[in-house]
């Protein structure tokens, strides 16, 4: 069974059939309260649009909606790929700008999938690991060798502050945090934690 994907960014495309739009927009979801949110902005991004339907899922939660297009051609599709492709966290709406010309239900569901299908496919994803989070403070001489030695996708530097000296925070692998560290003696180490993040999958 392949692990849990997560949206690693948020994600747009687009389809065009007998003269329709079909706008597939996917946003990492965190907390379903933000569903609601997530489905106005989109409105708003793309306004006048025919109809909007989505799936969404966040852990156990799932929902869908046609917004209107036959029941079952558009929301339920969309939400029974999320789950075939175990993705987790994301509202993915179609939005679809009707071009004057019918498709008929079986080819308006087809495009519906086909749409989402193309933006789960494109989309970069993450999956959801245990990383180490290290506040440090370090010479600015020391920052720059840690600079160039660390991949920035094998080591994460967050909220860096440039005072008298260099204060960040590494998050990463714990064997590999481990190692910049033992590179780095003029380090301070002023504050240690786990946590749980995501990390890029690569193609």
């Amino acid at each position: 069974m392949n692990a849990v994907r997560y949206l690693a960014k948020p994600y747009t495309c687009e389809k065009v059939v007998l003269g329709s739009r079909f706008i597939a927009v996917a946003l990492p979801l965190e907390h379903k309260e933000d569903l609601e949110r997530l489905f106005e902005e989109t409105k708003i991004q793309y306004p006048k649009a025919t109809h909007y339907p989505y799936g969404a899922r966040v852990g156990a939660f799932e929902a869908r909606s046609d917004d209107g297009e036959p029941s079952r051609s558009s929301g339920y599709p969309i939400l029974a790929l999320l789950e075939q492709r175990q993705v987790d966290e994301i509202f993915l709406c179609v939005v679809r700008y009707f071009g004057g010309t019918k498709l008929g239900l079986p080819r308006l569901t087809r495009t519906y999938r086909e749409t989402a299908l193309q933006a789960l496919e494109e989309a970069e994803w993450a999956e959801k690991v245990e990383e180490t989070a290290v506040k440090i403070s370090l010479p600015y001489a020391a920052y720059e060798r840690l600079s160039r030695q660390w991949d920035k996708e094998e080591i994460t530097f967050e909220n860096v502050t440039y005072g008298i000296s260099v204060t960040l925070t590494l998050v990463g692998n714990d064997k590999l945090i481990t190692q910049a560290l033992s590179s780095l003696p003029e380090a301070i180490v002023m504050e240690r934690s786990v946590r749980v993040g995501k990390r890029r999958l690569r193609v």
